[in-house]
C-alpha cells in the first residue's frame, strides 16, 4: 500500500510502473554498446539504469541477478538492505541506504540473494539501481520461500518476511 502522497506523485511524474518483485520502477538507460560475457547466453548491454522505489509496507523480495548491482538513494526516507551471500556460508548481512545513519550508495556482488524494506513504513525511498553488465530478465531469479528456507533455514524469519 502506497501512503505517500510525495510517492503517488513521483510514480506519476517518473512514469513509475509496478515491478513484480514489490515496488516500482522505470529503465531510465540502456546501453548501445554490447559486450559479450562468460557464461551468459548472449550479448548484453553494458550497462543499464532504473528508477526503484518502495512505499508504504511494500518491498522488494529476495531475488538475485547475474551481475553487480549498484543501489543509489536519491530521496525519501532509508531502506535496509538484506543480503545472504553462498559465497561466505550463507551469511546474512544487511546495511541502512539513505537517511540519518546511512549511507549514499551499496554494492550488491553477481549472485548474491537479496531483499529490501523501507525502515519507516509511512515513508517512501525513492533509488537508483545501475548494473553492469546490463540487466536482463534472463539473469534475475525471484527467491522462492520454500528454496531458501531449505537452504538457509537459519535465516528462516527473514526469509518469511521478504519472500512472496
Amino acid at each position: 500500500m502506497m501512503n505517500s502522497q510525495v510517492a503517488r506523485r513521483l510514480v506519476k511524474k517518473l512514469a513509475l510502473e509496478k515491478h513484480s518483485e514489490g515496488g516500482y520502477f522505470k529503465q531510465t538507460y540502456r546501453s548501445d554498446t554490447m559486450v559479450n560475457v562468460e557464461g551468459f547466453d548472449g550479448p548484453r548491454s553494458i550497462a543499464t539504469a532504473i528508477y526503484y522505489m518502495l512505499a508504504g509496507d511494500q518491498f522488494s523480495a529476495f531475488h538475485r541477478i547475474r551481475s553487480d548491482e549498484i543501489w543509489h538513494h536519491y530521496a525519501g526516507g532509508s531502506i535496509t538492505l538484506y543480503t545472504i551471500d553462498d559465497k561466505d556460508g550463507g551469511r546474512l548481512s544487511k546495511v541502512k541506504i539513505g537517511g540519518k545513519g546511512g549511507i549514499p550508495q551499496v554494492v550488491i556482488k553477481a549472485g548474491t540473494w537479496f531483499a529490501a524494506a523501507l525502515d519507516n513504513r509511512k515513508s517512501y525511498c525513492l533509488l537508483g539501481c545501475t548494473v553492469s553488465p546490463g540487466f536482463d530478465y534472463r539473469d534475475w531469479e525471484l527467491g522462492k520461500r520454500d528454496e531458501l528456507i531449505r537452504m538457509y533455514p537459519q535465516h528462516r524469519k527473514i526469509i518469511e518476511r521478504y519472500t512472496k
